[in-house]
């Protein structure tokens, strides 16, 4: 080495006091300078440190009080001239100059400039005595942050301290730098290497930052060290860049990646990606969806409001041409075509968009997606929406899907049974839709009529027909002349249907007419002709002409009847219904058409083995009408948001309820449990009388059940039919199931639904009557018949159970192992016995399986598996239970039938054996909360939709007093998959979570439910929210939300109905509103005449 370049080393008198540096290593702001002296180097130190600094760096040393005494003069007086000045002026400098460089060369150069340039201040004082100061010098935080006060941050990070003053700062590193200052650079903070004693250092997401003191001086490399630890401010970069200078390298560009590079980069990877997989669609998808995150890097506007309002059509605008160019390669994705729909529905005006969606039926007028979403649009758009048009739209998307199932219909081969089951199964769904759309819209007669027809159509055609499909006129041209007939059509009292129709007309017979006009409706028509003084008789009239008009009249009525120039549309002609009408051809759709009639009409039924995640128990068009028992409180009055407690106002107590979890929205699979309960026996009740007031519909569907059953006679038609009449009336029920029974003697499944009738009515004698006869002489009936033989033991053990009686339950139970049958008087059941009867089980059930390919052996090994889990309830307790079902349930998991409708079934006893476990404690083992809610949690993860586990939970939860559990639940469903039933669910759960209600949350749930979008047609919704801002007396809210909800649910009469009767509307507001109605074509049955409406 060249020992010229060798300096000096450093003199230790400058070197840092090692006294006064205990806690902290020597950094580079105490290293020698050799270009200064020591005087200046003290005096440059102490007009650069900040107060802070210098307390921390005092020393004892007398020949530093002189410059400290200076720095405490220098603070006096700035703070001497400060107070002169307004209070919010001096913080907004202060925090202004806390962003400030703090470098001695600039600071000095800045103070000597303000100096030159500052303008003095102008004070003085007025007549009033108020002192005034003048401040012409500019606030930097008013141009920055606008001129409330109130949004200047109080606190402001100096990027360049040089002490954090031995302070541990918690960090989320993962999403601090996502809302910092694009211009910012991301910094990744690593944990440190050497054990903590801080109990927040290892927590997930959060990071320790290190002890460190900045260092702002740089040492040259020619200067050697003198044995102080002068550190690297790369810290150990430079040892790493040695080892692996790639590893750095990639490292620095890592931490320097700001949140434009990070956008930028990923772009670039997108644009590569897609230039390898261009026909890759679900690619093209994440980079539209990825431009959303890219708009987060604009800088336009203040706020973040105002950056989605302002770039909202800039970003549409990219995302329609990314869809352009992605269509153009994948002119067949309907993903595409209708995320491009969406898209553009943001910005379009309502006839470019309509415009957009008729180009693309034309080039798909097969896709069964696309009519389905474009049926949605017509219905909800109000700008667009008229009764005729809409209408119109359903005729021709089944006319089109009619054209695609015609040749599959022809062909009629087992290798395209499923799909023409699909299709026509949505076709039939479409009926649904049609019918319910008209229904709602005022025209009741007319979907009564459809759904007729429909049913008449494909159900009771004549054998003629159903043998060929080429006489598809001749067909047509006969229903015509069935309809146009007077004869009595599906539901109708008396009605034959339509073959024997035909067959009557072919061999020469007359049918006769039995249709009937009493004199009672000649003379009810007469009091409408009357002229109402009011909006609120005209009101009543109306609703009541709805409620007593709902069947379709013949011509022949139509002359005694004086209301038919006004209301032409009681009669429906077969024109009418004609564009609805197609074959159908698999029983599955067949199925569907026969619960279509069921939902039309509000009953509650869910058809045989169709789980929770479908369709079915989701769809917001079909649950508008659904009947919610007791959803609001007993006690709803509104309470006070401010209570007064001596004079001090005060929130008001919230006493938690016990959830009521009975009255849920009824979202589950409907079994005998739940057809037959009773409220004392704690259990879900689905009571189908409830549901169906109008005596009028009453009759329709006791006609209608009479005349399916005359053609198809299936057990769950019996068993609903037995259900519906006992809750009309139990003599009803009676006779009606000693007649179904009469005729099948040996149908063990009817005989159960009998039985438990009797229970739901209270007569357990006679219950325990008829199950101790099927179980004294089943074993002579045919062999199918005594497959259902489990069934009969589950249920009448089940009985005993619920009376308190668990001996009784296991003497039942483990009499199936014997021949001997079931006797009352015989001695509890010993060891032995219990072994052979656990045996015996554990035998049935490898011999059956729950996943068979007959019915009757999928519900036989059903019942064998609860009657299993029964009895080791009841011999060994809820553990050996428990495990009867985990068994089951990894069975159907193994063979990916976890999410089937045998395996909810399962979780639904399961989560019922454990809440009768803790009800009742009729064993010795106690109540663990903690295994509910493992078990509630695991079946609500699969079937999230079943009200039965969200009541339980809600309920199990509501014990222990914590809900935030509840609430998770909820966020994260709604989040995931939202339809109508979580959201109904999430209003009841909280409604009666405690008393009174938490109002604000409430209305939350409400507001976000119409939000969404899945759900925001919901009139049922619509009604509710109204109703509940009407119960807080918040009527300007009512009505704001009156308005929104015609713009989302234009068709709906009953909302139209609803503002006119609950607000005060001007009669200015009635005319328009009525003149909207006819505008939209909505059905009034009862004109508004001229005098009322002026």
């Amino acid at each position: 080495m060249d020992p010229k370049k060798i300096l000096a080393p450093p003199s230790f008198s400058t070197a840092p006091d090692p006294q006064a540096l205990t806690s902290a290593p020597p950094t580079f702001s105490s290293a020698p300078d050799f270009s200064k002296t020591k005087q200046s180097r003290r005096q440059e130190r102490s007009r650069s440190r900040s107060p802070k600094d210098k307390d921390r760096s005092r020393r004892p040393d007398r020949r530093d009080e002189r410059s400290r005494q200076g720095d405490r003069s220098r603070g006096e007086k700035r703070r001497d001239s400060s107070r002169e000045r307004s209070s919010r002026r001096r913080h907004s400098r202060e925090r202004s100059s806390r962003r400030r460089s703090t470098s001695p060369d600039r600071k000095r150069h800045r103070d000597e400039r303000r100096k030159q340039e500052k303008e003095p201040l102008h004070s003085g004082q007025l007549e009033t005595g108020i002192m005034f100061v003048i401040d012409r010098y500019g606030d930097r935080d008013q141009l920055r942050y606008g001129i409330d006060q109130s949004k200047v941050p109080f606190f402001h990070r100096l990027h360049r301290s040089s002490n954090y003053d031995k302070q541990k700062t918690l960090r989320d590193s993962s999403k601090t730098w996502e809302f910092a200052d694009t211009k910012l650079k991301r910094l990744r903070i690593y944990p440190s290497s050497t054990p903590s004693d801080d109990p927040f250092a290892n927590e997930v997401g959060h990071v320790r930052f290190e002890d460190f003191e900045s260092k702002n001086v740089e040492i040259e490399s020619d200067y050697v060290a003198s044995g102080v630890d002068y550190r690297s401010v790369e810290g150990n970069k430079v040892k790493r860049m040695e080892e692996d200078p790639d590893l750095v390298e990639s490292e620095v560009e890592e931490e320097g990646e700001s949140f434009q590079d990070y956008i930028r980069n990923r772009t670039i990877q997108f644009n590569r990606d897609l230039d390898k997989h261009p026909y890759d669609t679900q690619l093209w998808l994440q980079f539209i969806e990825f431009q959303d995150e890219a708009a987060n890097s604009l800088d336009t506007g203040t706020t973040a409001a105002e950056k989605t309002k302002s770039s909202k059509g800039s970003i549409a605008d990219v995302k329609l041409s990314i869809f352009e160019k992605a269509m153009d390669l994948n002119p067949d994705d309907e993903e595409l075509m209708l995320g491009y729909l969406a898209c553009g529905a943001e910005i379009w005006e309502t006839k470019t968009l309509l415009q957009e969606w008729d180009k693309v039926l034309r080039r798909h007028p097969d896709s069964i997606r696309l009519w389905s979403e474009y049926i949605n649009l017509r219905q909800t758009n109000f700008a667009s929406f008229t009764f005729g048009h809409c209408l119109e739209v359903f005729s021709t998307a089944l006319k089109t899907l009619n054209k695609h199932l015609y040749p599959l219909q022809a062909k009629k081969a087992e290798s395209n049974y499923e799909e023409r089951e699909n299709i026509e199964s949505l076709m039939v769904y479409m009926v649904l839709r049609t019918c319910l759309f008209v229904k709602q819209s005022g025209y009741y007669e007319r979907a009564v009529a459809i759904l007729q027809g429909s049913i008449e159509f494909n159900l009771f055609q004549p054998q003629l027909f159903s043998m060929s499909l080429n006489k598809q006129t001749e067909k047509m041209a006969s229903f015509d002349d069935f309809w146009d007939s007077e004869v009595a059509r599906f539901g109708e009292e008396g009605a034959l249907g339509w073959s024997e129709f035909y067959r009557a007309k072919h061999n020469g017979e007359a049918p006769e007419d039995n249709i009937v006009t009493s004199k009672d409706e000649k003379n009810d028509n007469d009091e409408y002709e009357m002229e109402f003084d009011s909006i609120v008789e005209w009101l009543s009239a109306e609703r009541e002409r709805d409620e007593k008009d709902r069947m379709p009249m013949r011509m022949s009525q139509a002359d005694d009847d004086d209301d038919m120039d006004d209301d032409p549309f009681k009669i429906t002609l077969s024109d009418d219904i004609r564009p609805f009408l197609f074959d159908i051809t698999t029983s599955g759709a067949k199925e569907s058409l026969i619960f279509s009639l069921f939902v039309l009409f509000g009953l509650p039924f869910t058809p045989p083995e169709v789980g929770t995640n479908t369709h079915f128990f989701t769809d917001t068009f079909t649950h508008n009408d659904m009947f919610l028992n007791q959803f609001w409180p007993r006690d709803d009055s509104p309470h006070s948001l401010v209570w007064y407690v001596a004079g001090v106002p005060m929130e008001p107590e919230h006493v938690t309820n016990d959830t009521d979890m009975y009255h849920f929205p009824i979202s589950y699979p409907v079994g005998l449990s739940e057809l037959f309960s009773r409220k004392d026996h704690h259990w879900f009740q689905c009571s189908s009388s409830s549901h169906v007031p109008n005596v009028v519909d009453q009759v329709f569907i006791r006609n209608a059940f009479e005349q399916l059953l005359s053609i198809n006679r299936q057990d769950y038609l019996c068993i609903y039919y037995m259900a519906f009449e006992s809750g009309l009336g139990y003599k009803n029920g009676r006779q009606l199931a000693k007649r179904l029974l009469s005729q099948q003697k040996e149908n063990l499944i009817l005989w159960n639904a009998y039985a438990q009738m009797e229970k739901s009515q209270g007569r357990m004698d006679e219950a325990r009557k008829v199950y101790l006869t099927l179980l004294s002489r089943y074993q002579t009936f045919s062999e199918s018949s005594q497959k259902s033989a489990p069934l009969i033991y589950r249920m009448f053990a089940q009985l005993e159970l619920d009376q308190g009686q668990p001996d009784e339950a296991l003497k039942i139970l483990v009499s199936m192992s014997d021949s001997k049958p079931y006797d009352k008087n015989a001695p509890s059941p010993t060891v032995p016995t219990i072994l052979r009867t656990r045996e015996y089980f554990n035998q049935k059930k490898g011999q059956l399986s729950s996943l068979s390919e007959s019915s009757l052996e999928r519900q036989a090994a059903h019942d064998i598996i609860l009657c299993s889990a029964s009895f080791e309830y009841l011999s060994c307790g809820i553990e050996e239970a428990s495990r009867v079902y985990e068994h089951a349930l990894k069975y159907l998991k193994e063979r990916h039938a976890d999410r089937s409708y045998a395996s909810e079934t399962l979780w639904i006893e399961y989560a019922r054996l454990h809440y009768h476990h803790a009800i009742k404690q009729t064993t010795s083992f106690g109540y663990q909360p903690q295994v509910v809610r493992s078990i509630l949690l695991q079946a609500l993860e699969l079937y999230p939709n079943n009200t039965i586990f969200i009541a339980l939970h809600a309920w199990n939860e509501s014990r222990t007093k914590i809900y935030s559990r509840v609430k998770t639940f909820f966020d994260n469903s709604l989040k995931k998959d939202p339809n109508v039933i979580l959201w109904l669910s999430a209003i009841y759960n909280e409604l009666h979570r405690s008393k009174p209600y938490q109002v604000n949350q409430t209305r939350d749930f409400f507001e976000r439910s119409i939000a969404c979008t899945k759900t925001r047609c919901s009139i049922l919704l619509w009604k509710l929210y109204i109703e509940f801002e009407m119960k807080q007396k918040s009527y300007s809210k009512a009505q704001s939300l009156f308005y929104r909800s015609l713009r989302e649910c234009p068709w709906s009469k009953e909302l139209y109905l609803i503002g006119i009767q609950k607000f005060q509307l001007s009669k200015k507001e009635i005319n328009e509103l009525i003149s909207l109605i006819m505008e939209k074509e909505i059905r009034l049955r009862v004109s508004p005449d001229d005098q009322l409406k002026n």
